[in-house]
């Protein structure tokens, strides 16, 4: 079935795509406490049990609390797996896939090369180009920028684990790692590209499968 726009207050079953446009995002919450989150032009459904979030297109942060049973953000590059953490996920089909983990842990790992994975912890990017047959090292963020920056976290109602998360970047500065950390201002260029427009308010879809 084709994507269905994302509108406020409606129901989202598994199988079922959400589409958001060039100038709105989306928030998705489940029973579990499971929170999704979607960019501006992005394409995104979810398998049953809440297992399996793939994104087709665009970016979405996942926030999987301890009671969630973990979780994997899936795309047709790679895959991100973990049992508690919050993260973050762009996708331009046939180009490249980033992830970055905000807070708790996770690792990643190719589509078709499942043996190359990488671990990544809280305040790590892995950037991954398509067709790629080995996994980059991950890289170091600046994660008090990104908190402030990126439209996935600011313009919504704070984050359940906004408190690990702000934590995480506040360790990050007094212990900051041996690399460089890199500016993520410009990391999610699609979204903050919507939001500069008259137009851009953020939506809220609330999403209540049954359980399984």
């Amino acid at each position: 079935a084709a994507p269905r726009p994302a509108s406020v207050n409606n129901n989202v079953h598994p199988g079922t795509a959400v589409r958001t446009g060039s100038d709105s995002r989306a928030e998705l919450t489940f029973t579990d406490r499971t929170l999704a989150r979607l960019g501006a032009n992005s394409v995104f459904s979810f398998g049953e049990g809440r297992q399996d979030f793939d994104l087709a297109s665009g970016s979405m942060l996942l926030y999987l609390p301890k009671s969630s049973g973990g979780a994997r953000i899936n795309t047709a590059i790679a895959t991100s797996a973990g049992t508690s953490f919050s993260a973050m996920a762009e996708y331009h089909p046939k180009s490249w896939i980033k992830f970055i983990i905000l807070e708790g842990h996770a690792s990643v790992s190719l589509k078709h090369h499942p043996g190359e994975t990488r671990a990544l912890r809280a305040g790590q990017m892995i950037m991954v180009r398509a067709g790629a047959t080995k996994l980059p090292e991950p890289q170091d963020i600046d994660l008090s920028e990104l908190i402030k920056t990126s439209m996935l976290i600011a313009t919504f109602s704070p984050l359940p684990s906004l408190n690990l998360i702000l934590r995480e970047a506040e360790n990050q500065q007094n212990l900051p790692p041996s690399s460089h950390l890199i500016d993520p201002t410009g990391l999610n260029t699609r979204d903050q590209r919507a939001a500069a427009l008259p137009s851009a308010t953020p939506r809220t879809v609330p999403g209540r499968p049954p359980r399984p």
